[in-house]
């Protein structure tokens, strides 16, 4: 009897870096096609084993990527369907529901993307209170201001990496929030903003695997972030926490992703925890960026990046992921990582310490994110940060404090602009 697994077809909508290559590694013989957008084909990795790639302009509306797909469908019928991405997620819910395959709901993914819509849906489920509402002005700010007092946070109702987030603190930061919140959407889906009160607590974000509905925490992950426009510039894994918060933090969670509709995937949700409440800042429909899985894979076992492949071509993976994490692990207890955040404005000429870095002990990863060339305009959002290094350590301290060295070995020469941009309108004219 053979071991070889049937003939398959996959359907990517999107890219995902190298997952469509795990996906293949997780069902030998897997065949793909992609649907995507221009801006992804430069990214696709191992394009000569894409059986078939379909790109449909920028603006191309969910009916032709339905089209798209029906296409597709009719030649050669698809098994499955996925998005490794944050991009064309409502597309890809469509599709499904057209075709018939598995994949999260419409409304989930509405839920998911659409923050205010987020918050209508786990008021109605018990799950937090939180008022939250759109606005386009500072009247609609001052309207929220009215029912909620100060302070606020602002930030765009589909926003990614931290892009376009301001506190205000009182009526004189509005128009600063508005204008810095509409550059932050300005390449989203969507331009609208979002205001709610500001939560006070320590913040994580929680790691899980879904399947059939079921909801497995991998793991709590402490954020540390700086306090202008709440960017990232570290994590620490497993965050130090008390066993009672611990458990009181996943079981919101678990309750979060089942008011929302997630059956199946791995998430990441990112929270602010009080002394009487755990609060739901958002979730994403995929795995958290920054390199949180691999720290996780480092000390836990669990790949989450292979879970989401396995899970993509139809393998059940919660039993092996609950039994690895029930594993004692042999190697180091915690990770970290930290960021290199220049706060320079101008041209990178040079970055150095990269080799001192690498050979600190625990360092197990420095990465360059801004080379040579690229410019700095201050810590904006997460795709701003210059560079980052990991570490491992026996415990949490250790980790953090091994890659915060790391990051201090680290040098950018910047030519400087002699006067930012936005001051050139002060010169006197005439």
């Amino acid at each position: 009897m053979s071991d070889t697994p049937p003939p398959l077809h996959l359907l990517i909508i999107s890219g995902g870096r190298d997952l469509p290559d795990r996906a293949r590694d997780a069902w030998p013989g897997l065949r793909t096609t992609v649907i995507c957008r221009p801006e992804v084909v430069p990214r696709l990795r191992s394009r000569e084993k894409i059986h078939r790639l379909i790109v449909l302009r920028e603006d191309a509306p969910v009916d032709e990527w339905v089209a798209a797909a029906r296409f597709v469908h009719g030649v050669d019928p698809v098994d499955r369907l996925t998005n490794f991405t944050e991009k064309d997620t409502e597309k890809t819910a469509a599709i499904g529901n057209a075709l018939g395959l598995p994949w999260h709901s419409p409304e989930t993914v509405r839920a998911v993307a659409d923050k205010c819509e987020m918050r209508r849906v786990l008021t109605a489920a018990g799950v937090g209170g939180i008022t939250a509402e759109t606005v386009h002005d500072a009247e609609g700010v001052l309207k929220v201001a009215e029912k909620a007092g100060y302070p606020l946070i602002c930030k765009p109702v589909r926003g990614v990496a931290s892009k376009g987030v301001t506190r205000i603190d009182g009526p004189a930061d509005i128009e600063r929030a508005l204008a810095w919140g509409a550059t932050g959407a300005g390449d989203l889906d969507s331009p609208e903003l979002l205001v709610e009160p500001f939560l006070s607590g320590d913040e994580y974000s929680v790691e899980c695997v879904s399947e059939d509905g079921g909801h497995l925490v991998v793991g709590v992950t402490h954020k540390i972030s700086e306090h202008d426009h709440f960017v990232e510039v570290g994590h620490v894994v497993p965050a130090p926490l008390a066993a009672g918060d611990e458990q009181r933090i996943a079981a919101t969670v678990r309750d979060m992703l089942t008011a929302l509709g997630v059956r199946q995937g791995v998430t990441h949700t990112e929270v602010i925890v009080s002394a009487d409440a755990v609060h739901v800042v958002e979730t994403h429909l995929r795995p958290a960026g920054d390199e949180i899985p691999e720290l996780w894979a480092r000390i836990s076992g669990v790949d989450l990046i292979d879970v989401v492949a396995r899970q993509a071509v139809g393998l059940k993976v919660l039993d092996d992921v609950r039994a690895t994490l029930e594993r004692t692990p042999d190697g180091p207890r915690a990770a970290a990582i930290w960021y290199a955040c220049p706060d320079a404005v101008g041209e990178i000429v040079e970055v150095t310490g990269e080799d001192e870095a690498r050979e600190l002990e625990g360092v197990v990863d420095v990465e360059v994110l801004r080379e040579p060339g690229k410019r700095l305009n201050g810590v904006t959002g997460s795709f701003a940060r210059g560079a980052h290094v990991c570490a491992v350590g026996g415990t949490q301290e250790e980790a953090l404090e091994r890659a915060r060295e790391g990051v201090r070995k680290l040098s950018f020469t910047v030519r400087s602009d002699g006067m930012a941009a936005r001051h050139e309108t002060l010169a006197p004219t005439g």
